[in-house]
């Protein structure tokens, strides 16, 4: 009888406790969460670190990057790749908890980093198309965005070690959250042992003839290329000022983390190719998750 009255009074404020704080997901304190934390404690949060200026215009890294400025880099087959942070210690768990220990709660956080750092792409395109508009007197799109989003693949034995493709839930996610298409356009043919071990030439010899296009990827490549440029032909028909600027159909690739761009590079090179047998002039714009 005792413990029933009790159970009637405490119930109450059990609720008020439950509703008033939550689980963070990445360090497990209880506290108020909210969207603009993206789902996790504030704590967590302001530890992200975030690459919001990047010094390599090429692959986004944050610090000094050798790799790009050497002189056996390249040819780069995309534009540019941006991340949303650095690979520390914890961005190392966080993947780990997800990508090796199949914590999906960590997809909602990761896709939501990974839109952040699409709106800042977009931001930082706007402000190159702006310092061209007053040198030119070429007028810049309303606003710069992707035509679609693809991911890269992963080998059948990893599918069935890991039971998903990591990179493709991240750009699926990125794809709803930002209101573009996603299209599957390649494929891996063969496997390879993991990068992080080897040296930036293993790397780049590791990623010659692993991917290939899928076949139906240039048919999809067409289809909205076709689309979009009848959009923007009459676009351009109001706007005579846009009247001259080329058209090229821009496809966002995405991965979880970029280390020396081998992988971005052989992905975007078959892209390009899927392209040119339709005639389409295709530009690739990478983002990851991660930036080590």
């Amino acid at each position: 009888m005792l413990m029933d009255t009790l159970d009637r009074i405490l119930k109450p404020f059990h609720r008020l406790l439950a509703s008033s704080g939550q689980k963070c997901l990445t360090c497990g304190r209880i506290t108020s969460l909210s969207r603009e934390y993206l789902g996790i404690c504030r704590t967590c949060y302001m530890s992200i670190p975030w690459i919001t200026r990047p010094r390599c215009i090429y692959c986004g890294r944050q610090i000094g990057c050798p790799d790009c400025t050497r002189e056996q880099a390249g040819p780069w087959h995309f534009v540019c790749n941006r991340s949303a942070a650095t690979y520390n210690a914890d961005m190392r768990e966080w993947l780990a908890q997800y990508k090796y220990r199949g914590n999906e709660a960590y997809a909602p956080l990761l896709i939501s980093m990974l839109e952040r750092a699409y709106r800042q792409l977009q931001q930082e395109i706007a402000k190159k198309q702006q310092i061209s508009f007053h040198k030119t007197g070429q007028a810049a799109e309303v606003q710069w965005q992707a035509h679609m989003i693809t991911s890269v693949p992963v080998s059948l034995e990893r599918l069935k070690e890991r039971g998903f493709n990591q990179a493709e839930v991240l750009a699926r996610g990125l794809a709803a959250a930002v209101k573009l298409p996603y299209a599957e356009l390649l494929q891996r043919d063969r496997h390879t042992h993991k990068q992080s071990f080897k040296s930036r030439m293993d790397r780049l010899k590791d990623m010659e003839g692993v991917f290939r296009s899928l076949p139906e990827a240039a048919e999809v490549i067409e289809l909205l290329a076709t689309s979009i440029y009848s959009r923007t032909k009459a676009l351009k028909s109001i706007n005579s000022a846009m009247a001259d600027a080329p058209f090229s159909l821009r496809i966002l690739l995405i991965d979880d983390i970029y280390t020396t761009g081998s992988t971005i590079n052989a992905c975007s090179q078959e892209l390009k190719i899927a392209g040119e047998t339709q005639g389409i002039p295709v530009e690739i714009f990478s983002l990851t998750w991660a930036r080590s």
